[in-house]
This record gives C-alpha cells, structure tokens and sequence, in this order.
C-alpha cells in the first residue's frame, strides 16, 4: 500500500517554531491533508511527541515517536521509535546530555509543552537549541540500542546539514537513509555529491508552521505504516518524494 508521510514536524516545544504547533492541531492538519504517518521531532526533546501520538490513535493517524537531536558535530539527526517504552528511555538519556544552559523566550522563543486542549502544561527552561555532549557515532548507536532509528536530517543545507559540517558520510551511515531538505531535490543533490548514489533520499516539511505540513512527503510502498516497514521500503527503493502545491 501507498503510505505518505510527513516524518519531520516541529511542535510547540521547539524555540523556533510557532505556538501554533501544538499536537492537536498538528493532528488535525497532517489529517486535513491525507496524511497517513506523521513524526513530531523536536529539538533535542520529546515531551510533546508522546501527547501527539495519543491524540494520533484516537483520530486514526500514525503517529511515530521522534526527535532532531544536535550532535557534538552540530550535525542534526532524526531519531525515530515505534515503541513508546524505548522512546521515553531514549528521551531520558538525551535530556542528560543537554548543556544546562537556561533558555531565554524573548531571544529564542518559547519552549511550550501542552496538553490535548492545548492547554499549557510546562515550560522547558533548559535551551533545546544546543549541541548534546555526543558524538554522531555515539548517537546513532544509542538510537541502534533503543530500537530506533536515525536519518541525518537535511544533509545538504546549512547550518546543521551532514554533508555541509562533515562533508561526507561517515561509515557508521554507509547504508542509512538521508532526508535532503523540501527546498531540495534528489538530482540536485546527486549531482553536487556523487557518494550519494547509495543512499535512499527521502525528504519531509520540516514544518514549524501549520501551513507548511506536508510541503513534501515521503510516499512509501509499504506493507504498514510501522516505521521498520517504512525503513524496509526505503531501503528497497519502494518510493517516491511528492511535493503538493501550496496549501493555505
């Protein structure tokens, strides 16, 4: 089956994204959309990505554990789970590796977790926008012992892109998969970087605001929307980068 994703959305928690990205209406709009699995990645976190998946269950929409997490390399690198259980472990782990560095709203934005009335549960006052003490070897094994799985996200673009800090792909992702950038497109980014040839390309929205949802999806030939099926049909070349015309 035809299974479109959108594997890298921004809630309210990330500092550089809209208030307007709460779980709910991130559920909502991946919905509007025809969606059928979502990823909530925020900064170095995942404390609103649980309550996206609860909302998600209940209307009918996959909803996968995530998180961008910013490597010592300042390398950024999606980390996705199936399991909750692993991802909150996961998500434990993380947070120790976080400079204590408080977070100042008015320069960074607001680092809001809410609940499924959006009501406001929390504000994070650690800074999320922040390299974790780990090196990319390091994190894609820690991923590797959590069950996940990890995509270099962007690879092509600065500030946090694989390609633009390391300028290559180092060994420990001889075969992985690599999101390119919604602003990108995987004969461009072939053509710039050769060694590339092995390497699915997917891409996703990156979005920070609502209307940006789904600016480009993966659309995955799959046997579900469990995320190792989707790796599976990545791997195996099974699908293509759609990218929908503007939406309001």
């Amino acid at each position: 089956m035809n299974i479109a994703a959108d594997l890298h959305i921004h809630s309210t928690l990330s500092p550089c994204s809209s208030l307007e990205m709460s779980p709910a209406a991130i559920i909502r709009r991946a919905r509007e959309l025809g969606l059928d699995v979502i990823a909530v990645t925020d900064h170095n976190s995942m404390a609103n990505c649980f309550q996206a998946a609860a909302i998600g269950a209940r209307s009918g929409l996959a909803v996968l554990f995530g998180m961008e997490a910013q490597t010592r390399e300042d390398v950024h690198i999606l980390c996705l789970f199936q399991e909750q259980t692993q991802a909150e472990r996961f998500n434990e782990r993380i947070y120790a590796l976080l400079p204590d560095v408080k977070n100042n709203p008015e320069f960074f934005g607001d680092q809001v977790v809410v609940d499924a009335q959006d009501n406001i549960v929390r504000h994070e006052d650690r800074l999320l926008l922040n390299a974790l003490d780990i090196s990319i070897p390091d994190l894609l094994e820690l991923v590797r012992l959590h069950d996940g799985v990890g995509i270099p996200a962007h690879v092509e673009a600065p500030p946090y892109g694989l390609l633009v800090n390391l300028g290559l792909v180092p060994a420990e992702l001889a075969d992985a998969v690599l999101e390119i950038s919604c602003a990108a497109r995987a004969e461009g980014v072939r053509q710039a970087y050769p060694g590339l040839a092995r390497h699915p390309l997917i891409s996703s929205s990156d979005a920070h605001y609502l209307r940006d949802i789904g600016k480009a999806q993966t659309i995955f030939t799959a046997t579900s929307a469990a995320l190792p099926a989707l790796m599976a049909a990545a791997r195996g070349g099974s699908f293509q980068v759609r990218y929908p015309e503007p939406h309001g």
